[in-house]
């Protein structure tokens, strides 16, 4: 396989070629090791940045300054790792200086390099190095794009010198390993010094957050309710594939163009959204007793319309309303702080932020309840947070379309630390990772009201299987990430079924540039996200293509309309019967109807197509959204959509870009639902 690369010497931005890399299977790394590193002063300077290019690969530039890397090279040596690093392919490694890794034996007592183990120096290696050439002028604060060779993401994180009086920048990776050398461009990938080892902790995320004095409030309340054992889980033993189905050895999509790969172990991962003990503290809760007395008592009241819910101590019930609030914290899968919402460029490239900002909805580990992320133009994370031109209770404001209704919680980014917290202290757990938030986060009845709005839910969020194994937010575009019937949470598909999730590039019509896609006689249902109880209008968000076959659609199992042709022309057939936007509204308004009448609607007007902002998805000759059913949905039913191939060819895609469930407040509003 053949890797695409492109050098470069100039100082700033550095142009590279995306390309296709294989991806290194590392199952037996993850249960090497179980070392611990603790803190220590990082008291190195920060070395003026520069950009090279020399036609040394990885190896040769760590041999040809054995000065400042001799005890790193001696560490990648001992566990056989050095002579890949002269290899064909693109690696970023993260090069501890001799001094960083003097300052990891000292904290440890151990005096040589000699003192550790294979596995600890295997362990050590593997930390530092990823597959894939990454940048500093090409990330964004939160994960990097891979993991590294131990199967772990690494964060990354900017901030501005405070120490210095300068206006120099502090890049860090896991909040204490600082690059004082950055992006020097080597022939197989790029190298960054680092002044400290990275020291991943090896805790699961429950132990991990119990050492962070600053959350002790909400950590003894998980502990009561039972949650921290439910996230402890880490690997599933009965799954496995064959070599080879990993490596990106399989091809994807009827033309065969695009490389595919099935995760080569399976992963469960957690994320939790906790308040410091301060955000309790402004409401005169100092301890989970007292958090505790403050939900039972209904002084914090839970969203609970139709009395469903329990107010006694059995914590570890799930309709208590003290689990309820633990659990409303947690979600089911490992999200760093960039992976609840598309990258910056995305956003930018693609995103209409007079209409919408950027949005995602997850469901979380309280039964039956969804959480909305939304990216404001800053780049600010914020949850349930809600514009004011957006929901049910939708105001018109001409003079200032980006007002906000409801400001929501707002998410830390990884260089934040709240007042009386510890910097350096470590957030990523081996199975995953917790963020500060700034407000106290609740499912009452503020919350119901935001999530009264239309959801437009990407599909590659449907399953946590897709963001805790590889798929959603996968580094390398254009291929896709296969899964195995009976290992994808909330997706039940039959042996001939052939399901991948894409990651698209920027050019790419696709909404957030990526979707699921479906080739072979499928035959598939998916769970429905559990939105607050009422009746909706069940949309799927796809493009048409002569590609594509002809699917019948079902809502549990019960056949919605006719068996939809996807083949067919969203402007020129009539079956669809779109016509392109006038400048007569009146018009636009008809058409919209009498597509809605037929089963379609147009593509959003609040997301664009590819990177150069000239059409939206409403304007996109082949972006359609499909009116599956008109349900009520309630809470505690689950829910299937089922889509089943009527047509005799395996090659025919059904690309399911996303899922919309719009409330009838939306769109049986009087004035009409908007087209964003």
């Amino acid at each position: 396989m053949k890797h695409l690369l492109l050098q470069s010497n100039t100082k700033g931005n550095m142009k590279r070629i995306h390309y296709i890399f294989k991806r290194f299977a590392l199952v037996g790394a993850l249960l090497l090791s179980s070392l611990y590193w603790t803190g220590c002063v990082d008291n190195d300077p920060v070395v003026e940045n520069y950009y090279t290019f020399t036609g040394e690969t990885v190896k040769d530039y760590l041999n040809n300054r054995e000065d400042s890397y001799s005890e790193f090279i001696r560490v990648l040596d001992k566990v056989h790792l050095m002579d890949l690093l002269s290899t064909y392919g693109e690696y970023t490694c993260l090069a501890p200086t001799n001094d960083a890794i003097e300052q990891f034996l000292l904290e440890r007592n151990l005096s040589s390099l000699d003192q550790l183990t294979f596995e600890e120096c295997d362990t050590l290696a593997r930390t530092h190095l990823i597959r894939g050439a990454f940048y500093t002028t090409d990330l964004e604060d939160g994960a990097l794009p891979n993991t590294n060779f131990m199967d772990r993401y690494l964060m990354y994180s900017t901030a501005a010198d405070t120490t210095s009086g300068t206006a120099e920048v502090l890049y860090t990776i896991n909040k204490t390993a600082q690059i004082i050398i950055r992006d020097d461009s080597v022939s197989n990938g790029v190298v960054h010094t680092l002044g400290r080892v990275i020291r991943p902790s090896n805790l699961f995320l429950p132990q991990l957050m119990a050492e962070d004095s600053l959350i002790s409030i909400f950590v003894e309340a998980l502990m009561l309710t039972g949650l921290d054992k439910k996230m402890e889980a880490y690997i599933d033993e009965s799954y496995s594939v064959s070599a080879d189905s990993i490596d990106l050895k399989l091809t994807w999509n009827p033309a065969g163009v695009r490389q595919a790969d099935y995760p080569a172990i399976r992963k469960f991962g957690f994320t939790a959204f906790v308040e410091p003990n301060s955000v309790y503290n402004k409401r005169g809760i100092y301890s989970a007793d007292d958090l505790v007395q403050k939900l039972i008592s209904k002084e914090l009241p839970i969203w609970d319309p139709y009395g469903r819910y329990t107010y006694d101590e059995n914590f570890t019930d799930t309709t208590n309303v003290v689990y309820r609030f633990v659990a409303y914290h947690l979600i089911d899968r490992l999200g760093n702080y960039n992976s609840w919402n598309v990258s910056p460029t995305i956003r930018d490239n693609q995103a209409v932020y007079e209409y919408l900002d950027p949005q995602d909805f997850f469901e979380t580990m309280c039964p039956f309840t969804m959480m909305k992320f939304q990216t404001d133009r800053s780049g600010e994370l914020y949850i349930n947070r809600r514009r004011v031109n957006e929901g049910a209770a939708a105001v018109r404001n001409s003079e200032n379309p980006f007002a906000v209704a409801v400001r929501g919680v707002r998410v830390y980014q990884p260089s934040e630390t709240p007042a009386g917290g510890d910097p350096e202290i470590e957030q990523s757990a081996l199975n995953g990772v917790y963020h500060y938030i700034d407000n106290l986060l609740i499912y009452d009845a503020n919350t119901a009201d935001v999530l009264n709005t239309r959801m437009r839910i990407e599909t590659a969020t449907l399953s946590p299987d897709f963001m805790n194994n590889v798929g959603r937010g996968r580094a390398t575009r254009y291929v896709v990430t296969r899964y195995k019937p009976g290992f994808v949470t909330n997706f039940i598909f039959t042996d001939q079924t052939e399901m991948g999730v894409r990651e698209d590039p920027m050019w790419s019509p696709s909404y957030q540039c990526n979707g699921v896609d479906f080739m072979g006689q499928y035959d598939f249902s998916f769970k429905l996200p559990p939105v607050p109880e009422g009746t909706y209008e069940i949309r799927v968000g796809m493009n048409l293509g002569t590609t594509r076959g002809i699917v019948q659609m079902y809502l549990d199992n019960k056949a919605c309309g006719i068996p939809i042709d996807m083949r067919i022309s969203k402007f020129d057939n009539p079956r669809v019967g779109a016509v392109v936007d006038t400048d007569d509204e009146e018009e636009n308004r008809r058409n919209d109807k009498d597509l809605h009448n037929r089963g379609f609607m147009k593509g959003p007007d609040s997301w664009m197509t590819g990177d150069g902002k000239t059409e939206t998805h409403r304007d996109y000759y082949n972006s359609v959204r499909v009116i599956v059913a008109t349900e009520t949905l309630r809470e505690g039913e689950v829910r299937y959509l089922r889509f089943k191939s009527v047509i005799d060819n395996p090659l025919g895609l059904l690309p399911i870009d996303y899922l919309e469930l719009c409330p009838k407040t939306v769109y049986d509003n009087p004035e009409g639902e908007d087209t964003h």
